[in-house]
C-alpha cells in the first residue's frame, strides 16, 4: 500500500522520523503526495484554450518593473502577497480558458464564492483577465506612485482598446466587468488575511544564540507576524518545521561550532563563480534586484514566452506559484520566529573573527529555516509539475546587470543552487538550506493537488 507524504501538519510521527534520518545523510522519498479534500463545482462553461499568455506575461512584467523600480524598495514579504493574490485572481478572471474549469472557491482558505459570467453572453477572457490584473495590482501593490498608476492605465487600455477593435465594444465591456467583480471579490478576502499586522510591536527573545540585529544597518525584525497571516491552504494554518539539528554552543569541535564555522571557511576560499551564483541571487535593491520571489516570476514569464504558451497554462503557472510562495513564506516565518536562532555574522564576529562580514548583507530576520530555498524550491517544485520534472531553462533574469545567464537542467537544480547562494553569501548555515529545501518542496506538493478541472 503506497504511503502518503506527511503534510504541514508536521505533528506527524512519519515525518519527525524522515527528517531525523535526513539530518543523517538518508534520502526522503519526496514522490508520495499528501491528500487534499476534493472538490465539486456546478459551473457548466466549457471552451477549448484559444489565447496565447501575453496578456499574463505583460502584466506581470509590468509588475516586477514597479518593484524593481520601487524607491523605496518594496519589501519581499509584500510583493509575495502581491503575487500571491494576482495568479488567483488572473485564474478566476480567465479559468474558461481552461476546459471543465472548476473555481477555487471550495479549496482555498476562507475564499468567498467567485462572480460567474452570464453563459448566455459571449465574452473575451483576454479582457476580463486584463480587467482582474489592473485592478488587483492597483488594490494589492503597496505603496503606488502617481507613475505606477499611469503605467496600469496604460497597460489596461492597450489591451481594451486591442480587442475592441477584435470583438466589439459590447464583449469587451461585459468583460473587463466580469473581471473587476472577481479583482473586487478577491481584495475584499484578502483584507481579512492579517497582512496589516505583521509588523506590530514586538520584543526580541532572549537566550543563548538567539536572533538579534544585525550589521550593518541593526534593522527592527521583519515580518515577525507574518506567520499568523491565512495561509491559502488551511493545511498551512497551523506548524512549523523541526528544531534547528544542533543546540548552540561556543565549544570548538562542537557540532554548533562546525556548522558556523564552515560558513566562515568558505567565505575565505569563494570561487568566482561562488561569488556570482551568491550576487545572483541575491534579489535585493533599487534597480538591483525583483525580490527573491520576483525573480521566480520572472523565471516563469520567460518560461512562458519563449515556449509560446497558452494563456491557460499561464493561469496554472501563476496560481501555483502564487499559492505556494505565499503559503511557504508564512510557515517559514512562523518557524523562523519560534526558533528564532542567530545569524553567521553574530557568532563569528563573537567567536571566530571580530572584524568578517558576509559577502551578502544579512536580512533583518532569524537565520532558520532560510527563507531562499525554502520559498524558492515551493515555487519549484509547482512548476515541475505543471512544465515537467526534466524541464531545462536558461534564466535571464539579470542580464541588464552585466550577469551572464544561468542554465539549468530542471527546476530542482535551480532551487538547490539559490539555497547553496545563501551559504555562499555567509548569511546562511547548511542546515537551514536543507531544511528549506525540504519544507518548500512539502508544500509544494501539497499546492500541486490542487483541481482546476472537473
Amino acid at each position: 500500500m503506497k504511503t502518503k507524504t506527511p503534510t504541514l501538519a508536521f505533528a506527524k510521527a512519519g515525518l519527525i522520523i524522515a527528517l531525523f534520518f535526513i539530518f543523517f545523510g538518508c534520502q526522503k522519498n519526496l514522490d508520495d503526495k499528501p491528500a487534499v479534500q476534493a472538490t465539486s463545482s456546478t459551473d457548466v462553461i466549457t471552451v477549448f484554450p484559444k489565447d496565447d499568455a501575453s496578456v499574463a506575461i505583460d502584466w506581470y512584467n509590468l509588475q516586477l518593473r514597479m518593484i524593481l523600480n520601487a524607491n523605496p524598495s518594496i519589501s519581499t514579504l509584500a510583493a509575495n502577497r502581491l503575487f500571491g493574490y494576482s495568479g488567483i485572481s488572473l485564474y478566476e478572471a480567465a479559468r474558461f480558458e481552461i476546459r471543465n474549469s472548476i473555481s477555487l472557491q471550495r479549496q482555498l482558505n476562507q475564499m468567498p464564492v467567485m462572480p460567474v459570467p452570464d453563459n448566455a453572453q459571449t465574452y473575451s477572457w483576454v479582457a476580463s483577465a486584463n480587467a482582474a490584473m489592473a485592478n488587483i495590482t492597483r488594490d494589492v501593490f503597496p505603496l503606488l506612485t502617481t507613475a505606477n498608476h499611469a503605467s496600469i492605465d496604460s497597460l489596461e487600455k492597450a489591451y481594451n482598446d486591442k480587442l475592441t477593435a477584435e470583438v466589439g465594444a459590447a464583449v469587451v465591456a461585459r468583460s473587463q466587468a466580469f473581471g473587476d467583480s472577481v479583482a473586487s471579490a478577491i481584495f475584499n478576502w484578502a483584507k481579512s488575511d492579517l497582512f496589516d499586522h505583521v509588523n506590530d510591536p514586538y520584543i526580541i527573545k532572549v537566550f543563548p544564540g538567539a536572533w538579534v540585529p544585525t550589521p550593518p544597518l541593526f534593522s527592527a525584525p521583519a515580518g515577525p507576524y507574518m506567520g499568523n497571516c491565512r495561509p491559502f491552504l488551511q493545511m498551512h494554518s497551523h506548524g512549523t518545521t523541526l528544531p534547528p539539528p544542533y543546540s548552540y554552543s561556543t565549544v570548538k569541535g562542537s557540532d554548533y561550532f562546525k556548522m558556523v564555522n564552515r560558513v566562515y571557511n568558505i567565505s575565505q576560499t569563494l570561487t568566482d563563480d561562488q561569488k556570482n551564483i551568491a550576487l545572483y541571487w541575491n534579489d535585493v535593491g533599487v534597480n538591483i534586484g525583483y525580490t527573491p520571489m520576483g525573480h521566480n516570476i520572472s523565471i516563469i514569464t520567460q518560461i512562458l514566452q519563449n515556449s509560446g504558451a497558452s494563456l491557460a497554462t499561464a493561469e496554472e503557472a501563476y496560481l501555483k506559484a502564487g499559492i505556494a510562495l505565499w503559503d511557504a513564506t508564512i510557515v517559514c516565518w512562523r518557524s523562523k520566529y519560534k526558533y528564532s536562532q542567530l545569524r553567521p555574522v553574530t557568532y563569528i564576529q563573537q567567536n571566530i573573527n571580530s572584524t568578517w562580514l558576509p559577502l551578502l548583507t544579512t536580512p533583518n530576520h532569524p537565520e532558520y529555516p532560510a527563507a531562499h530555498a525554502f520559498i524558492t524550491s515551493s515555487v519549484m517544485e509547482v512548476l515541475g509539475s505543471v512544465f515537467g520534472r526534466g524541464y531545462d531553462f536558461t534564466d535571464h533574469t539579470y542580464d541588464f546587470r552585466g550577469f551572464s545567464p544561468r542554465s539549468y537542467s530542471s527546476f530542482e537544480q535551480a532551487a538547490i543552487e539559490c539555497g547553496e547562494s545563501r551559504v555562499y553569501g555567509g548569511i546562511h548555515f547548511q542546515p537551514s538550506v536543507d531544511v528549506g529545501h525540504l519544507y518548500g518542496q512539502l508544500i509544494g506538493k501539497d499546492v500541486e493537488l490542487i483541481r482546476l478541472t472537473k
